[in-house]
């Protein structure tokens, strides 16, 4: 007799666990269709748009298609559900790996040409779309994105740096005999109001000098006497990052670095840039002369030391948020404000406010925050020191993280608007759609940001090296590229297909 089929099953108590086993196995090979799908897309771009064309046609199986009362082979509503192994079920996966296909091709040969040491990175919808990654690139001042970073990454965007002005003295009748300390907090943005008009750019973010003195004035204090005692000890008393070449300390690309910092260490700039040899005793001394002015009678000496504990603050001087400090550095590429940052990144860490200290700290941050990708070399804040290196993916998933609703992309320069970009795309179809730090030393020209498109935002990173020097070459390849980039994200299969064909 043959065996019945009820033998052949299992018993009833088991076939609810054989049917999720059951659909938990074509759920999985269900979602391997994107893969496999995309493998049939390496033949060409144009194969990739079609299928994926293909795949987003809503496909539906008659309800009845032999019935002749029903000549459209059966109605929508009575279309039977599309079969769980059929690759409509997942159109979006598909549809990005068609454009990633794209994008890649189209960027490999767009780029092929390109100065020698170059990387390249684009992302779009939290995913890296292309990559051309080498070793040993310079990046220049979009290293000041590292720095950003790993600032944010340490202290209060709200929190704001503080200047002293400490005492054990009483104001007896309008005089203040005996010693005032000024212990400087790490503003990098102290300035007086003569030095900020100097600036192309205006407004300049500052930290009035003047409202130091008026406060002073404000207490009552007609006569100063005894000793003005600068404190710098918050940082080291190193001026420059030892790093660095000669020309870069006499050509001022940064001022000499202090604690106690006014107009970037700049003591002249009407003519020429004339730096400060002790940065801390030039600003006590300028806030004598403004107290001169304001009628108070000066007679101090001026040196430089620590203060001791225990005095007593009688007035000071605010900066603004750390955030807005940070933007002011990333908008006009502030060299000193990025090395004075890293100092305190030092600080915060490591307890030492020194520049080695703070590179150390901001790549082991960074390398944290980002530990898939390739870790960055980091030897100062602004990207002046040419041992610096980073990778586009790097700098591409660094942005990404934020967002374009971050106070990081805020503070980013735009295209033909506002800081370093203020002066450039003026004509170019990305004025008011770029957002991006630029970079330039001698044979290097990097830029790395948001493009806004008319599919979306595009997140991307470029640095150039083995630039000719004396060319716009470097300049001219970003105007290209963020003309290529306006056109990305593709949003459906007439543009994708119509940017594979080109121009008409």
């Amino acid at each position: 007799m043959p065996t019945p089929i009820r033998a052949w099953l299992p018993p009833a108590s088991d076939v609810r666990p054989l049917r999720a086993a059951v659909l938990a196995l074509l759920t999985a090979v269900a979602g391997l269709l994107p893969t496999l799908a995309a493998v049939r897309m390496n033949a060409s771009a144009d194969e990739a748009a079609a299928y994926a064309a293909a795949l987003r046609t809503p496909v539906f199986t008659p309800a009845n298609p032999l019935d002749p009362d029903d000549p459209d082979g059966g109605s929508e509503a009575l279309a039977s559900p599309v079969p769980l192994l059929r690759a409509e079920r997942a159109p979006d996966a598909l549809w990005r790996a068609a454009q990633e296909h794209h994008i890649g091709a189209e960027m490999t040969a767009f780029s092929s040409d390109w100065p020698e040491p170059h990387c390249l990175a684009i992302w779009i919808d939290g995913t890296e779309v292309f990559s051309s990654d080498v070793e040993g690139v310079i990046p220049a001042s979009v290293q000041k994105l590292i720095t950003a970073a790993a600032a944010l990454a340490v202290v209060d965007p709200a929190e704001q740096l503080v200047t002293q002005v400490l005492t054990d003295a009483q104001i007896v009748d309008g005089v203040l005999d005996g010693t005032v300390w000024v212990v400087g907090g790490g503003d990098p943005l102290i300035m007086t109001q003569s030095y900020a008009d100097s600036h192309r750019r205006q407004p300049q973010l500052r930290t009035p000098m003047e409202d130091l003195a008026d406060e002073l004035v404000g207490l009552g204090i007609r006569s100063l006497r005894g000793k003005l005692i600068a404190d710098e000890s918050r940082y080291d008393a190193t001026r420059f990052p030892e790093t660095w070449p000669q020309r870069y300390v006499t050509q001022l690309h940064s001022g000499p670095l202090s604690a106690l910092s006014l107009n970037d260490g700049i003591t002249g700039f009407t003519t020429a840039l004339t730096a400060a040899e002790h940065p801390a005793r030039w600003f006590v001394s300028t806030l004598a002369d403004l107290l001169t002015v304001r009628g108070v009678s000066v007679d101090v000496e001026i040196d430089v030391s620590t203060a001791p504990s225990g005095m007593t603050e009688i007035a000071r001087l605010t900066s603004p948020p750390l955030i807005e400090i940070i933007q002011q550095m990333l908008r006009e590429s502030d060299n000193t404000t990025a090395e004075l940052m890293l100092r305190e990144i030092g600080l915060r860490s490591a307890g030492e406010g020194s520049t080695p200290a703070g590179a150390a700290a901001a790549a082991r941050i960074v390398s944290e925050m980002l530990p898939q990708q390739s870790p960055p070399v980091v030897v100062d804040g602004s990207g002046l020191d040419r041992q610096n290196q980073l990778s586009c993916s790097l700098l591409a998933a660094l942005l990404d993280s934020f967002g374009t609703d971050s106070a990081v992309a805020a503070g980013l320069p735009i295209a033909a608007r506002t800081g370093t970009l203020s002066h450039r795309f003026a004509v170019h179809p990305v004025a008011g759609r770029l957002h991006a730090k630029t970079g330039l030393l001698t044979g290097v020209n990097s830029l790395a940001g948001f493009v806004q498109t008319d599919g979306g935002t595009v997140t991307f990173a470029q640095i150039l090296n083995g630039v000719p020097a004396g060319t716009r070459l470097g300049l001219e390849l970003q105007e290209s590229l963020v003309g290529q980039l306006l056109r990305y994200p593709v949003g459906d299969v007439a543009a994708l297909r119509g940017l594979m064909r080109g121009p008409a």
